[in-house]
């Protein structure tokens, strides 16, 4: 039997679990990610980052407690050089906007640590096709290897017999 398909976790997916508010879209979303940890998540394995962690605990807003409570029970995957150069590539290529150095990091973990899929909320920079053709351009020039950008609405869901595919 062959391993389980990796997923790093962007920060908003755990903010998004204990999302309290009354927004249809996010609550929209908080369902959605509920559906995915309970009946998709078990087929996986998940990792996120302090950098996550760090993400979570700033500032203050509902639900944040039982975030912080649910990235600290998670496996971690470790910063250091590798994961900054990774992320200031991204910067510098345009893979992400300059103004957006966490999404950068996010991708960068993603990247090095070899990720099946990169789970994320952020159409606008991360799961999207636009950027997803960006980051395979810049790691094809220098030898990293993609994850497949997902959010929970387009990540296979084997519980409906769809197939989860490993990046080449």
């Amino acid at each position: 039997m062959s391993r389980k398909p990796t997923v790093y976790l962007d920060t908003n997916i755990m903010s998004a679990l204990y999302y309290d508010g009354g927004e249809s879209a996010a609550v929209a979303r908080r369902l959605a990610t509920w559906q995915w940890w309970e009946q998709e998540r078990p087929f996986f394995m998940v990792y996120t980052s302090a950098f996550a962690e760090g993400e979570l605990a700033e500032g203050e807003y509902r639900g944040q407690k039982a975030a912080l409570a649910l990235v600290r029970r998670s496996s971690y995957l470790p910063g250091g050089a590798a994961v900054r150069e990774c992320s200031d590539s991204y910067l510098a290529a345009g893979v992400v906007p300059a103004t957006k150095p966490g999404d950068a990091a996010h991708l960068a973990f993603a990247c090095v640590y070899g990720m099946d899929y990169l789970l994320s909320w952020n159409h606008s920079h991360l799961s999207n096709d636009e950027t997803q053709a960006k980051l395979d351009e810049v790691n094809k020039r220098l030898g990293w290897r993609s994850p497949l950008l997902r959010s929970p609405f387009t990540i296979p869901k084997l519980a409906l017999g769809q197939e989860v595919r490993r990046r080449a």
